[in-house]
Parts: structure tokens; C-alpha cells; sequence
């Protein structure tokens, strides 16, 4: 009876047993075990076992009397050798969990072990044991299925009822194992710790991004991305790290604007906690408006759409912000080159009521009261503002209120006072005093509120709830005054002028998660938004006064007639799990708009499929189509406060993208993930300037400015990404071609022209690489084809057949017809970490351009004039190409506490 039985540990090639999955991660190898001759029973054997191996065994009482049969004699050489041999025929088949080993039952006929008995729900939420944060995308799962946290640290698992060993685990954190007798729905919240060791623990369950998702194009941006980054002038910046990525462009060299395949700025639906922001820059983008201090995490989607997304037609990105920390106060306090940031977080109270604030301000914003002081007559700065307040009431409801304010301001004063010496007609001399004088202010941005609740009804259906306000807002005012004064006349002359625009947003949304079995999790909701468009509205006052004669007129008009819109939509899914090697998710998206006296109804379907066919190969495909009901009309490449945005109307219908995507993944080799993905995407009703519009800065009548038209794009995505480890990075390389059409001739006479941002070839290699504790290194190259640009291709004369004068200008024979030279730079950053007893203080120091390439940002026409052969003078076209970033370091300095 397993007389010479030998129990060694073969750690490189642990096989599996009973179709299962066998982990023998962290067990020891034991000195080589002989059983005793006597009869053992099962029972007794298993004890052996699990003093040699350090395991231990799970099982339901059900099972018990079935390991007290006499243990059958065998030979043995690891542990799954021994355990297959000991339990087969009796009925129990076996699975190796961490150091655990769970014992079944097993199945009859055509049922199931997961259904032979009964099954129940285990649920809760997954946080950090250090902040009390809960974690987006912790994996649950018991060996057979799995499950991901929510938008808010929820998880809901099936599993059969007795016995079950669970392990929890998040990218970085050290796994949990937890041994649950289920006899009922259970809930169990479970704290997991930063791991000590580099490698990271894996996640296995389904996601909403990444290669193991069943979507397709869906890419998480961790933290650890953002702060690697090289950053411009010390801002380290979210916009900038999703450049990097597959499929996404800048815009100018530098800026923080993204273009996704093929699609233009406007058609990106940027969220913050689920709300949209329409203006997502600072510094005419050359920084976005979202704080690294504040992500907890964001996803960008650019292929296949989850039904709960829409209202933009190329890509999401959802980025959702801390709610702060339970266990204590921390914080951060930094300074750069061009702005002081702060980040605060703790209890209030209790750790059931937690806050979470952080804040950024440009140096020229908190010092502008001393630069008025000093005469200062211009200054230019920006600041955001996130806050949080989250409660929770029980374990079943949170209630949370966020804020966000994210404003730039720009002012500009002259004044000229002069006192001039004049004579009379008699030749007397006199004084005249006079005081010329104009003021500009200009400020735009975001303000959003959003009160929020989170309601568990059981294990399987979880509501969040949420009442939010958008407003976005841009004011112009501009002052002139004249003042003279003599012996004999005083005379004042005072202009104000005033222009305002923007879109107010209330609306209110319920999104529904309820997972009805393990292999299913269902979504659907609905939302309604209430839409105030307010293009232009201007104001206009003027008083003079001479001598004691005062005339005052004031006026206010709107430019474009304001306008509002009802959007109304409801969407369900379904991420359905079938069997261990496919998984698909149907959705559908039911949107209405209703403006003016038009009413659209676009419906959105959406398909992801995937394919597993083990040792980490997989194949995916998608079907999304979008809409958007909102246009911005951009004076530019720049994100200017003049890009005024505006609704579709009864003559412009909304933009409609249809995107199929496939593509082959690898993630078998530890640590790596490897992807290539193909799209083909269609844009109908796409707006661009009609010729001569370009510059067209104002909104009135900006339906008869515009031609609609058609677009697509078409491409090839490879992303390489190494993951843990001291050394990381990722390297992705896009191949695309993106255009328009305008058939009716309205736009280069029907033919197609390219996109401005059709830029054939695009590579970003990414190396971060750590050394010991203190030191983070990293280096951004990247390479890019030239964008396209319209130029005039010579000069003409058009003659006015009134006056018979004629008047030189540009002759431009085709829209975007001048393709600029590829761009390529080297961007290199350094972190130094040194922790003290009060806290960490970390200093970056970044240079972008390291080598100082000049790229082609854009050109500058002019004419220069010279003289033919014969002598008559002609004109010439001369081209000037311009570059932005050249070599510009950056230094910053952060304490954390």
C-alpha cells in the first residue's frame, strides 16, 4: 500500500489533473517521503500529503465518508501525480489552488460539478489594504470562474454551494486566498497589500480592457504610465501617455490633442466619474486638464465600444478619479517650472466618509495679485480643482459628490497718458492732459458636479445611480476709453464689449450590472440629458460725454440663436462567457435627439467576439457604430477659445462612424502582451470649412459655412508592452491611410483629399527602467509621418468687373496639398526617490527634444517679388516651415507624506 511512494515537487512542469488547472506557485520541494506498509485509508494518505507539501485540503462534509476507502497502492513522483493516482475512482475529483487543494464531488450524466448542487452568490468589494481604495479591475475567482471589480471596487461570483477556495488579486498586490463555506449569498470584502517583489500578481477573469478582454482596441493607462512619462515643463500628463498608444496621434508637436483613427478632435468622448468635458485643455493644449494626482484609472476605447458609451464617433476615454483615503491623512505637495500642484486625502470623522482633493495652479495665477502691484500689463494662467466626498452608509449603499472647476485666464491692459503743449490762435500756449486706454479678459473652461449613489439589491444586481451639471463657458470682454481734458473742453469716450458661449449640460443616469450566473454579467441603464447651446451672445455698450452732455447706448445681440437639444438613450449587454476558449458581447444603444422640430433616432449596435486556443493565443473581432450630436467648429490646430461648439440642426444631421476590427493576441509569455490589430472605419456626415472658411471664427450662420461629407480610415495596429519587472515599456507601431470625400463638389470638387492628420507611418518606443529603490529612468522616442496642410501653390489675379481693378490672391488647386516631412524626437526623464521618516521626496527632471530635431510644426506662406528677364516685375511663392518644441528641459520637485 503505496509502499515506496516517493513525494518529490517538480516546480517547472506541475501537470494538471482532472482537466483542471494546477498551480504549484510557492510549495517546497519535501525530502523524499516513504508511506508506511500498513493499510492507509484516503483520509490518511491526504494527511501525509499535506505534511510533506505544506498544502491543505478543502472539502465538504458531503464528501467524507468517501475518503475513508482503503487508499489503493501506487508510485508517485510529484504532488499531481500522487493526488490523480489517490482519488481515482472514487468520485472526487481534485483541483490545486495556491496551497490549497479543493476536493468535489464528481459529476453525473450531463450535469455539471458547478450545478449538481446548489450555487450561490459571494460578493463585495476589493480595496487597498493601505488607503482603503477601492480597486478598479481586481480579479476574484475560484479556480473555475472569475470575476473583475467595477467602476467601484465591486465584485459579484458565483459559485457552487460548500467548500470554496477564492483568490483575489490585482496588478502589483499580493494575491489573497480565502477559504468560504458558501450556504447561502455571501458577502466578503477583502483588502489586498502592495507587493514587496517586482513581479506583479495576474489577474485572470473578465475584463473590460486589455488582451484578456473580450473587446477589442481597449487599452488600461495605469498610474505608473502617467508619472513615467516624460513630461513637458514638468506636467506630467494623461493626454500625452495615451499618444503613445496604438491608433492614437498629436496633433502639433508637443500638444496634448489625440486624434484616434482617422477621426477628428471633436469626435473623442473625454469623462471624468462619467461626465463629459468638452474642453479638455490648457495652454492652447499643450497640457490637458486632468491631474495625475487625481486618476485612479483610465481606459481608452478605440474599437469596439461597450453599448454604454456613446455621443462621439472615434474613441472614450473614461478616466475615473480617487475617492480617497479611509485609513488615514496623505497627501502630496509639488512644484515645477510652471505650476504648484497639492493633493489631499483622509477620513472624515470615521473611515466610512472619506475625501479626496487635488489641486494645480500656474505660478502666474497665484502671484497675479503681485504682478498687477508691479504694473505687469499682460499675464496668462490656468487651474484645476477635483474634489470628493464619499460616504458609505452600509454595505450595500455609498453615496459620493464629486467637483470639478478647470478655468484659463488671460488679461491685458495699456494705457498712454499724455500731457502735449499747444498754442491758441493768439499764440498762447496751452495744456491738453489725454488718456488712451484698452483692457482685455478672457477666461474659459469646465464646471461639473455630479451626486452619485451606489445601491447593492443582492449578490447579483448592482445599481449606480447618478444627477450631474456640465457647464462649459468662454467670456470675452474688451475696454477702450479716450479721455481728453483742456482748459476749455473735457471729453470721454468709454467702449465696453462683451462676447460669451457655451453649453450647458443636466442630466441623470442609471447603469444596472446584475449577473445572473457566473458565465453571464449583463449591463444596461438609460440616461437623459438636457442640452442649452449658446454659441455667441454678444454685448456691446458705448458712453460719451463732452462737457456736460452725456450719451449712453448699450446693446446686446445674439449672434447664433440659442438652441437646446433632449438626448434620451438606453443600451443593454452582455459579456457572455461560452465554455474556457470563447466569449462574446452583444450590445445595443438606442439614442433619440430631439432639437428644434427634427427628432433623430440613431440605433448603435455593437459585437466583440473572442477566441482562445490556450498557451495565451487568442483571435478577436468587433462591429461598433457610433453617433454624435455635437459639432466643435475649430478655427485651427490649436485649441483655441474661439472653437465654438454646436449642435446638429434640422440641416445637419449627426456624425455616424461604422468601425470592424480583427486582430491576433499573445499573452503567454509572462509579464508580455503582444497584439495586432486591423480596422476598417467609416465617418458619414463629417463637416469641414468650405473653401475660404477656414479662418471663420464665428458661429452665425455657420450651417451655410460648413459642407458635409464623408471620411474613412483604414489601418494596421502593433502594440508590444512588457509589463513587471525592473525594465518596462512597450513599443507601438501604426500603418493607416485616413481621407475625405465631399460628393457634391462643395470641397476640392468631389474628389478625395487626404485627412490633415493622415499620417502614414507612426512608431512610439517606451523604456522605463528601474534602478535599486531610488532612481526611475525613461525614454520616449518617437517617429511620425508628416501631416498635411493647405497652401496656396502660386498667386492669380481675380478682376472686379465693377471697378476693372483686379486684386492678387492665393491659388490653392486642392485641400490639404502640401505634405509636411516626418517629425521624430527623443524624450528623456529621471526620478529620484528618497523616503525620509515625514514622508518621500521625489525629483524629476525632464528633456523633451533631447536632441533638438527641428520638426516641422507648420508653414508660413508669403510672396517675394523680383524681376523677370524681361524687366517686368513678377511674384513668387516662398514657403517657411516653423518649428514649436526644440530642446526644453524641465524640473520638478514632489513630497508625498
Amino acid at each position: 500500500m503505496l509502499n515506496g511512494l516517493l513525494l518529490t515537487m517538480m516546480l517547472a512542469a506541475a501537470l494538471p489533473g482532472e482537466g483542471m488547472t494546477a498551480s504549484t506557485a510557492g510549495i517546497t520541494r519535501p525530502e523524499p517521503l516513504l508511506s508506511t506498509k500498513d493499510t492507509l485509508t484516503v483520509r490518511q494518505v491526504m494527511d501525509e500529503l499535506a505534511d510533506a507539501y505544506g498544502v491543505s485540503f478543502v472539502y465538504d462534509s458531503s464528501i467524507g465518508p468517501m475518503l475513508g476507502r482503503v487508499a489503493r497502492e501506487s508510485h508517485a513522483d510529484s504532488l499531481e501525480d500522487a493526488l490523480r493516482q489517490l482519488f481515482e475512482g472514487t468520485g472526487v475529483v481534485w483541483k490545486l489552488q495556491n496551497r490549497y487543494v479543493v476536493l468535489k464531488k464528481q459529476a453525473t450524466g450531463n450535469t455539471s460539478s458547478r450545478t449538481s448542487r446548489g450555487r450561490f452568490t459571494v460578493s463585495g468589494f476589493i480595496t487597498d489594504s493601505a488607503s482603503g481604495e477601492t480597486l478598479i479591475g481586481a480579479g476574484a475567482s475560484d479556480g473555475d470562474a472569475g470575476a473583475v471589480t467595477n467602476n467601484f471596487g465591486y465584485y459579484t461570483l458565483t459559485v457552487p454551494a460548500g467548500k470554496n477556495v477564492l483568490t483575489y488579486s490585482y496588478l502589483g498586490c499580493e494575491s489573497v486566498t480565502e477559504v468560504i463555506d458558501v450556504r447561502k449569498d455571501t458577502v466578503v470584502n477583502v483588502e489586498l497589500s502592495q507587493s514587496v517583489s517586482i513581479e506583479a500578481s495576474r489577474v485572470v477573469a473578465r475584463k473590460d480592457a486589455g488582451i484578456s478582454s473580450t473587446y477589442m482596441g481597449a487599452i488600461e493607462i495605469p498610474g505608473s504610465m502617467i508619472g513615467n512619462t516624460p513630461a513637458v515643463l514638468g506636467e506630467a500628463d494623461l493626454l500625452k501617455t495615451v499618444q503613445m498608444m496604438p491608433g492614437v496621434q498629436g496633433g502639433m508637436n508637443g500638444f496634448s490633442g489625440i486624434y484616434v483613427r482617422g477621426g477628428g478632435a471633436d469626435e473623442n468622448l473625454m469623462l471624468i466619474d462619467g461626465i463629459s468635458l468638452y474642453n479638455v485643455s490648457h495652454l492652447l493644449g499643450l497640457f490637458s486638464v486632468f491631474t495625475p494626482e487625481s486618476v485612479k484609472k483610465a481606459t481608452l476605447y478605440k474599437g469596439s465600444f461597450p453599448a454604454r458609451y456613446g455621443g462621439r464617433a472615434s474613441s472614450v476615454l473614461d478616466v475615473r478619479t480617487n475617492d480617497g483615503n479611509a485609513n488615514g491623512f496623505h497627501g502630496s505637495v509639488s512644484a515645477g517650472l510652471l505650476s504648484e500642484k497639492l493633493h489631499f486625502e483622509g477620513p472624515i470623522g470615521s473611515p466610512k466618509t472619506t475625501y479626496s482633493l487635488s489641486a494645480r495652479g500656474m505660478h502666474t495665477f497665484l502671484l497675479d495679485p503681485l504682478a498687477r502691484l508691479l504694473g505687469s500689463p499682460a499675464n496668462y494662467a490656468f487651474y484645476d480643482i477635483n474634489a470628493k466626498i464619499a460616504h458609505r452608509i452600509s454595505d450595500s449603499d455609498r453615496i459620493s459628490a464629486g467637483f470639478y472647476m478647470g478655468r484659463d485666464y488671460f488679461r491685458y491692459s495699456d494705457s498712454d497718458k499724455r500731457s502735449n503743449r499747444y498754442y491758441g490762435p493768439d499764440y498762447e500756449p496751452y495744456e491738453r492732459l489725454t488718456d488712451d486706454m484698452s483692457k482685455i479678459r478672457m477666461n474659459w473652461g469646465n464646471t461639473v458636479g455630479v451626486l452619485r449613489w451606489n445601491h447593492i439589491f443582492n449578490g447579483n444586481l448592482f445599481l449606480d445611480a447618478s444627477a450631474y451639471v456640465n457647464r462649459y463657458r468662454m467670456n470675452v470682454e474688451t475696454i477702450s476709453s479716450y479721455w481728453e481734458k483742456d482748459a476749455e473742453a473735457e471729453t470721454r469716450d468709454r467702449m465696453e464689449y462683451g462676447f460669451f458661449s457655451g453649453i450647458l449640460d443636466i442630466g441623470a443616469r442609471a447603469d444596472f450590472e446584475y449577473v445572473p450566473v457566473s458565465e453571464h454579467l449583463v449591463k444596461f441603464g438609460a440616461e437623459y440629458v438636457r442640452h442649452a447651446f449658446n454659441p455667441e451672445t454678444e454685448r456691446s455698450s458705448q458712453m460719451i460725454k463732452n462737457n456736460d452732455v452725456v450719451m449712453d447706448t448699450t446693446m446686446r445681440s445674439d449672434v447664433s440663436n440659442r438652441s437646446w437639444g433632449d438626448e434620451l438613450s438606453f443600451y443593454a449587454e452582455d459579456d457572455i462567457t461560452l465554455g474556457d476558449h470563447f466569449s462574446l458581447n452583444p450590445g445595443l444603444r438606442l439614442s433619440l435627439f430631439h432639437t428644434g422640430r427634427k427628432v433623430y433616432f440613431c440605433p448603435e449596435p455593437r459585437l466583440s467576439f473572442k477566441a482562445s486556443f490556450g498557451k495565451g493565443w487568442a483571435v478577436k473581432t468587433a462591429y461598433s457604430r457610433m453617433s454624435q450630436y455635437v459639432h466643435q467648429l475649430a478655427s485651427g490646430n490649436l485649441s483655441l477659445p474661439s472653437d465654438l461648439w454646436v449642435p446638429i440642426t434640422g440641416k445637419i444631421p449627426p456624425v455616424k462612424s461604422r468601425i470592424v476590427s480583427a486582430g491576433g493576441y499573445y499573452g503567454g509569455l509572462e509579464g508580455w502582451e503582444f497584439s495586432l490589430e486591423l480596422y476598417w472605419k467609416k465617418l458619414d456626415n463629417v463637416l469641414e470649412y468650405l473653401d475660404g472658411k477656414r479662418a471663420f471664427t464665428s458661429s452665425s450662420g455657420w450651417e451655410s459655412n460648413v459642407a458635409v461629407g464623408e471620411g474613412r480610415s483604414y489601418g494596421a495596429e502593433l502594440y508590444v508592452r512588457k509589463t513587471v519587472g525592473r525594465t518596462t515599456g512597450s513599443v507601438s507601431y501604426t500603418l493607416s491611410k485616413s481621407d475625405r470625400i465631399f460628393r457634391n463638389g462643395s470641397i476640392n470638387n468631389g474628389r478625395r483629399f487626404p485627412f490633415v492628420y493622415d499620417r502614414r507611418h507612426n512608431l512610439c518606443v517606451d523604456v522605463n527602467q528601474r534602478i535599486g529603490k531610488r532612481i526611475d529612468l525613461s525614454a520616449v522616442w518617437r517617429f511620425d509621418s508628416g501631416h498635411w496642410m493647405t497652401v496656396p501653390e502660386g498667386w492669380t489675379i481675380v478682376m472686379d468687373d465693377q471697378s476693372g481693378f483686379g486684386d492678387i490672391v492665393p491659388y490653392i488647386p486642392s485641400r490639404n496639398n502640401y505634405h509636411l516631412s516626418p517629425s521624430h524626437r527623443l524624450d528623456l526623464s529621471m526620478n529620484i526617490h528618497k523616503k525620509t521618516r515625514r514622508g518621500e521626496n521625489v525629483w524629476n527632471v525632464s528633456l523633451c527634444n533631447a536632441y533638438g530635431a527641428r520638426n516641422p510644426d507648420w508653414v508660413v506662406t508669403d510672396r517675394t517679388y523680383y524681376r523677370g528677364e524681361d524687366g517686368k516685375e513678377e511674384t513668387r511663392l516662398a514657403l517657411s516651415v516653423r518649428s514649436f518644441l526644440l530642446l526644453l528641459p524641465s524640473f520638478s520637485y514632489t513630497f508625498n507624506f
